[in-house]
């Protein structure tokens, strides 16, 4: 057996490769143990990958405010039904840098106390204190950025979104009134 071996181990419907556990045999060679279900080469392995899905779409945002969360929730949860997928995993990120996707409670009053956290830590005036800001305007847009994050991901369950209670998915806007992008990339079976 040579060192480009796997283990491929199937546990209901999912499918597992794994690095195989190496033992001696009586002539003292390496092998995986007898107890595994299949092993394979990496030449062998290339048709693994069909059995999982991948999906791909981008939603489009373009706020009204400098500064805006809008809750996502049904669109991503209807990328989810286009794609098919029963269990697996999505993922949801903003594609600017200035812009954030969260998870939370979709209650207006939070959305004031982040709004208004997030001034006191990077407020947007007086704009010439950021090194940044040498021809732009929007340094605290970053920063907002970097404390709310960039992405979530969400597991897929029975064909739906597995949240917790009260949980939602949030696109934050910190620079806004322009046209900017979320991807959703889900993967699974």
């Amino acid at each position: 057996m040579t060192n480009d071996a796997a283990i491929l181990m199937m546990t209901g419907s999912m499918v597992h490769l794994l690095q195989p556990p190496r033992v001696p045999d009586h002539q003292g060679h390496l092998g995986p143990r007898p107890s595994v279900i299949g092993i394979w080469t990496r030449t062998s392995l290339r048709g693994i990958r069909s059995l999982m899905k991948s999906y791909t779409k981008e939603l489009w945002f373009e706020t009204r405010r400098r500064r805006e969360f809008i809750n996502i929730t049904d669109q991503v949860e209807a990328c989810v039904r286009e794609s098919g997928i029963q269990e697996g995993l999505c993922l949801v990120n903003a594609m600017h840098i200035t812009a954030s996707v969260f998870i939370n409670d979709d209650e207006p009053g939070l959305h004031r106390d982040f709004d208004d956290w997030l001034e006191r830590i990077a407020p947007h005036d007086p704009v010439d204190f950021y090194r940044h800001n040498r021809g732009e305007d929007n340094a605290d847009a970053h920063l907002k950025r970097q404390v709310m994050g960039r992405e979530v991901v969400v597991a897929i369950t029975g064909g739906h979104l597995h949240f917790g209670p009260w949980e939602q998915i949030f696109y934050g806007e910190f620079d806004g009134m322009r046209r900017k992008r979320v991807l959703v990339k889900i993967i699974g079976e």
